[in-house]
C-alpha cells in the first residue's frame, strides 16, 4: 500500500494553504503524521518549492508535479495518473492534506474493506432534508416527512481519502471504482479546510 498526498502550492481562499500554520505546525504536517501510522511509503505530489522543502525535512518522498497539473482546474485524477507513471504499486490511497483531524484508524479500516470492495471512500452520514434549487424535495415527500430518527440516512462523500487499485483506476480513470465501500467518519474528523473560517474552527477544536 502506497499513499499519495496531492499538495499543490496555489490556493485562492487561503494563500499557501498546505503550509498555513495550524497550532504551531504546517497544515500538511498533520496529514503526513497520520499517514505514518499506516506506511512509510508516502508520496507528496507538489509543484511548490516550499512544500517540497518541508516534505523533505520530514523524510517523506516528493513527486515533482508538472505545471500542467498544478492549475486551478487541474483534476485529482490527472495527478493520480502522473503518480502511477512514476511509482509502481498495486493498491494505493489518496489522502487530501486539508483534513487534519483524519484518524489513521479510518484509513486502516478502509484497507481492510478492500478485501471485499473494488474501492473505498470516506463519507459522513447525513439525515437532513434536501431541497433542489427549484424548490422541490429531493430525499422526502411533502406531507410525509418523517422525524430525523426515522428518516433514511444518506452518505455524503467527504473527500478525506480514497482507496483503489492501479488496474481499476487506469481502466476507468476514477477513484470510485466498481463496488464501492464506505468508511463513515464523524463531522469533526471530516472537517475540510477550504476557507479561513474552516481554519479558525479547526484551530479551536485542536486547542
Amino acid at each position: 500500500m502506497k499513499i499519495l498526498i496531492p499538495a499543490r502550492g496555489g490556493s485562492k481562499r487561503i494563500p499557501k494553504k498546505n503550509l498555513v500554520d495550524l497550532n504551531g505546525k504546517p497544515l500538511l504536517y498533520y496529514t503526513i503524521n497520520t499517514c505514518r501510522n499506516i506506511t512509510d511509503e508516502i508520496y507528496v505530489s507538489t509543484d511548490d518549492n516550499d512544500i517540497k522543502k518541508f516534505v523533505e525535512s520530514m523524510n517523506v518522498n516528493v513527486i515533482d508535479r508538472p505545471d500542467r497539473l498544478a492549475k486551478d482546474d487541474s483534476k485529482t485524477e490527472d495527478v493520480v495518473e502522473h503518480f502511477l507513471e512514476e511509482i509502481n504499486t498495486d493498491l494505493f490511497c489518496v489522502v487530501q492534506p486539508t483534513s487534519p483531524l483524519l484518524n489513521s484508524n479510518s484509513i486502516l479500516e478502509g484497507i481492510k474493506l478492500m478485501e471485499v470492495y473494488d474501492s473505498v471512500i470516506s463519507v459522513c452520514k447525513d439525515v437532513k432534508y434536501f431541497w433542489s434549487s427549484d424548490g422541490k424535495p429531493i430525499n422526502f415527500e411533502l406531507g410525509k416527512r418523517k422525524r430525523t430518527q426515522e428518516h433514511k440516512s444518506w452518505f455524503r462523500e467527504n473527500g478525506a481519502f480514497y482507496i483503489t487499485s492501479k488496474d481499476d483506476f487506469l481502466e476507468n480513470k476514477i477513484l470510485q471504482n466498481g463496488l464501492v465501500g464506505f468508511i463513515e467518519m464523524t463531522e469533526m474528523e471530516s472537517m475540510d479546510i477550504d476557507t479561513k473560517e474552516d481554519l479558525e474552527m479547526v484551530r479551536k477544536l485542536c486547542n
